[in-house]
């Protein structure tokens, strides 16, 4: 077992540490019914300012619905298995060993061939063999690693299917903010309980039409994140980041992507490098939302669905350069299409290196891959990796953080094969849409003169984002009085975008919870960017961030904003 779960060391002082901590009676009404921005409304406001003749149909693959059903059941089984109960504080002996038996029945031990060849009796070149070994070995280890560092998690996550093939099959399970033991570097007789993401990679093998558990590993949120920063772009240059040491090496073959020489990379990287671009988005001074993109013709430039709406939750505009310093000006956005998680984008200084297609891209398990993107906007860097399998979205081995989203993919060959999307960042499992939906774009967009391409302009687009569907109607139980003053304190309405579903006062403290309605691919905690960056504006003290939460404070008053799951709970107190 290769992996070592990495922890970043965090120490959180806050004023209150969880919401178990906030004795406030919550009450079951529900205090705003408001639709203003429900998801549906959002994507209906959308979808109807751009050009139907970009509407590309999403083709939901469903023939394999049954076993993502099953394989997900079986996830969340072999997570309890793992770390016992959510929330679970005592666990009885008699429970937990009943949990550790019942997570080895789960190992994958197919019969060996034997042959009297070898001193064991069997046969110990038969991929059966090698199987129980990795199964045998891999996973009492990673029961061993999680009991030593008493992984404690408060539900289950987002949850990831990927099917392989008719044998194989491959699940994620995201855990957010779960608490872990470690030992403290400075003080060995000490130990610090570290708060973090932590996602488990679940391996499942088919045994006799019951699928096992063949190989498992976890990574926290910092593990890939340590790796790309390790990256050193710089103005002009590839950068040729070191061959990323995948946790799926033992199940999956990577021989041919250790294969691509440095020769191969350096040929991709020139003729594609006026081709890619680099997309930030800005809030006053600061950057806040980056990406990249690349032109799909001389004018039209393609990205994630997830970056454009995340800039226009929390920027002002988008600035679009290449890695040689050429800045292209935004005309518009030609089409979002949040299934395929697509955006496209038409700039008005055209380019005449755009990245062709062909008709024959086919892509099969373990193909080498390459990735060519920029997250510092000077220079472009590339990593390598292989296809794991192709469901409808393409998954690979590449580590991706959130500023890869947009990025081309291309063979060892330097045809493209794919783009980089947004459903999974800082993992070793990335996604990408498929060249089989990019490809329609491409013919669309071949199809109509420049011209004729209709754009709406960012600031527009934004402003029809937020429009109000239906009169604001605010029900709560907090005396008037409190409610008009905190729910002005610096701009806390204005620069939330999102719903407020519960909200309780007592000991002049107020709680306030937002439901996070807009995306599933945008982090909750990402809703409080603006009103975070308002407080520090007005001189608020910021204080001992992590992922989750944040805490300020000034003379007045304390605020602390902290995200669960798909909620943002923000606490003010009166001082």
């Amino acid at each position: 077992m290769k992996n070592k779960i990495k922890i970043l060391i965090s120490v959180i002082l806050l004023l209150f540490i969880s919401m178990g901590t906030i004795t406030f009676a919550l009450k079951d009404k529900l205090m705003i019914n408001d639709e203003t921005f429900s998801l549906d409304n959002k994507r209906k406001n959308i979808s109807s300012n751009f050009d139907n003749s970009f509407e590309i149909e999403y083709d939901d693959k469903n023939e394999n619905h049954d076993l993502k059903q099953n394989i997900t059941e079986l996830t969340k089984k072999t997570t309890y298995l793992l770390l016992g109960e959510a929330n679970s504080v005592n666990e009885n002996s008699e429970n937990y060993f009943k949990r550790h038996h019942d997570y080895l029945n789960l190992r994958y031990n197919p019969e060996i061939p034997k042959d009297e060849k070898f001193l064991t009796g069997l046969n110990q070149e038969s991929q059966e063999y090698k199987d129980d070994i990795l199964s045998g070995i891999c996973l009492p280890r990673m029961f061993s690693i999680l009991n030593e560092l008493e992984v404690k998690y408060n539900n289950y996550g987002e949850i990831r299917v990927s099917i392989i093939d008719d044998m194989n099959v491959l699940s994620s399970i995201t855990l957010t903010n779960v608490t872990i033991k470690e030992q403290d570097e400075n003080n060995p007789m000490n130990y610090n309980i570290v708060k973090t993401d932590l996602t488990m990679y679940y391996y499942f093998k088919k045994l006799n039409e019951e699928y096992k558990l063949l190989y498992l590993y976890g990574e926290t949120a910092d593990d890939i994140k340590e790796y790309i920063e390790n990256s050193n772009e710089k103005d002009g240059t590839l950068s040729k980041n070191v061959d990323y040491n995948s946790q799926l090496g033992d199940t999956y073959n990577f021989s041919k992507a250790n294969a691509i020489t440095n020769d191969t990379l350096t040929k991709i990287y020139n003729e594609n490098k006026q081709k890619i671009v680099y997309l930030y988005s800005t809030y006053n001074t600061g950057s806040i939302v980056i990406a990249n993109g690349f032109f799909i013709n001389e004018g039209l430039i393609l990205t994630t669905y997830n970056y454009i709406e995340s800039s226009l939750i929390k920027a002002q505009n988008i600035i679009i350069s290449d890695s040689s310093g050429v800045i292209y000006e935004l005309d518009g956005i030609v089409t979002m299409n949040e299934k395929n998680d697509i955006a496209v984008l038409k700039v008005k200084n055209k380019n005449q290196n755009f990245i062709q297609v062909t008709d024959t891209n086919k892509i099969e398990k373990e193909d080498a891959i390459i990735i060519l993107n920029s997250k510092t906007g000077i220079g472009l860097s590339t990593n390598k990796g292989i296809i794991l399998s192709k469901d409808n979205d393409i998954q690979t081995s590449l580590p991706i953080t959130e500023e890869m989203q947009g990025s081309p993919i291309f063979n060892n060959d330097g045809k493209l094969v794919g783009m980089i999307n947004s459903k999974s960042f800082n993992t070793s499992i990335s996604y990408a849409t498929s060249l089989d939906i990019i490809k329609e774009y491409y013919e669309i967009a071949k199809a109509k003169n420049y011209e004729d391409i209709k754009a709406i302009s960012f600031s527009e687009l934004k402003e029809n984002y937020y429009t109000k569907f239906t009169e604001e109607k605010t029900i709560n139980d907090i005396p008037e009085d409190k409610w008009l003053e905190y729910n002005n304190v610096e701009d806390i309405k204005e620069k939330i975008a999102l719903k407020l579903i519960k909200c309780s006062y007592g000991d002049g403290i107020i709680s306030l919870r937002y439901k996070n309605d807009i995306s599933n691919y945008i982090d909750t905690m990402q809703f409080a960017n603006e009103y975070k960056q308002n407080l520090k504006n007005k001189g608020y003290k910021e204080k001992n961030i992590s992922n989750s939460k944040a805490f300020y404070e000034n003379d007045k008053y304390k605020i602390i904003i902290m995200k669960e799951f798909d909620y943002l709970i923000i606490v003010m107190e009166k001082l």
